[in-house]
């Protein structure tokens, strides 16, 4: 009787062993699977992100573009030409004085006396000094809005920006123009935090709520 009962129980011990192993293995396939598809999924996200990254960025440049456009294709155009012209590798002065029924343009030209190719972008900023090197009136506004990049060759490449003023009073009230004396003109190159100096000895309404004086962006020659 035990021998029979110890046959018996064989078969149903190495059925639930092998139904175990299945069992296991079944856990063994899916753990497997579900690691690959874990992977692919984090492989695709991953890529996903890259691209929408990249994407994103250029949708970014676009958009900065768009609001600057000008600005984002003279800079392209700088950096073709060469690095920003700085204070030092330049030189300033006013040329070609126009005037006539109470108006006054004249030229700011920017020299290159460096021996490296630079380039100048944008509006300088402009001011009347007197005695002592204190500003006088108003700095100048700027005039339109057309910009452009101007590559300056080594030793003696130009750019220039047209200057504008009233001339004397102008048609303004003498007590709102204050007339006042100036020894000259204090420039700073587009994008330069450090001026140049031009002595003029010019009379210009210095009054608080004039803004005669305006400058326009620097072009060619």
């Amino acid at each position: 009787m035990r021998s029979t009962t110890a046959r018996r129980r064989i078969p149903a011990v190495a059925t639930q062993a092998a139904v175990l192993a299945a069992v296991g293995a079944l856990a063994l396939t899916a753990c497997s699977s579900g690691n690959g598809s874990a992977n692919a999924s984090i492989g695709t996200g991953s890529g996903s992100a890259n691209a929408s990254g990249t994407g994103g960025s250029g949708s970014s440049a676009t958009g900065s573009g768009s609001s600057t456009a000008q600005g984002t294709q003279t800079s392209a155009q700088g950096s073709a030409g060469g690095h920003a012209c700085t204070t030092g590798q330049l030189k300033a002065d006013q040329e070609n004085p126009d005037v006539g029924a109470g108006q006054y343009y004249s030229k700011i030209v920017f020299t290159n006396v460096s021996g490296s190719t630079c380039a100048l972008t944008g509006f300088p900023g402009v001011s009347y000094v007197k005695q002592g090197g204190v500003q006088s009136g108003n700095a100048a506004v700027r005039a339109g809005d057309h910009v452009t990049t101007v590559t300056l060759r080594a030793h003696g490449g130009k750019a220039s920006a047209v200057l504008h003023d009233s001339n004397g009073v102008g048609g303004y009230d003498p007590s709102q123009c204050q007339l006042s004396p100036a020894q000259g003109l204090r420039v700073y190159p587009p994008n330069q935090k450090a001026a140049l100096f031009i002595p003029w000895q010019h009379d210009h309404c210095a009054g608080p709520t004039v803004h005669s004086l305006t400058i326009g962006a620097v072009t060619a020659g």
